[in-house]
């Protein structure tokens, strides 16, 4: 399977911004870079420890926002990365209620409701 990329909105307030991202199911959180958190008027709640792809910790910022992908909306956890692309993770996915299939690239529901209590 190649890279799978999907229109994402993301809302903060009364502002709104749709991107193309990167679903990647071998990532964990919603990453951003710092131009669109900015954009967006994210509010740095904090920092946290990640680990990048090479193998490497490094201390990010980190806030919320909420995301909508395939017509599902909830909040989610985001880190703030100085560049790269949006990349949407496997807490976002899982929050919405989604996946990916490995064999088409295609995102799809696992359930019928978006978060459950």
């Amino acid at each position: 399977m190649g890279h799978v990329y999907a229109p994402v909105k993301l809302y903060h307030g009364e502002k709104s911004l749709e991107v193309k991202a990167l679903v990647d199911t071998g990532a964990t959180t919603l990453v951003l870079p710092r131009s669109v958190a900015e954009e967006l008027g994210l509010r740095v709640l904090g920092k946290m420890d990640v680990e990048l792809a090479d193998g490497t910790v490094k201390k990010v910022d980190y806030s919320i926002v909420e995301v909508e992908l395939s017509g599902r909306r909830a909040p989610v956890l985001v880190a703030i990365v100085e560049r790269g692309e949006v990349c949407v993770g496997v807490e976002a996915l899982e929050r919405l209620g989604l996946a990916v299939d490995p064999a088409t690239g295609s995102i799809y529901s696992t359930r019928r409701f978006v978060t459950r209590l």
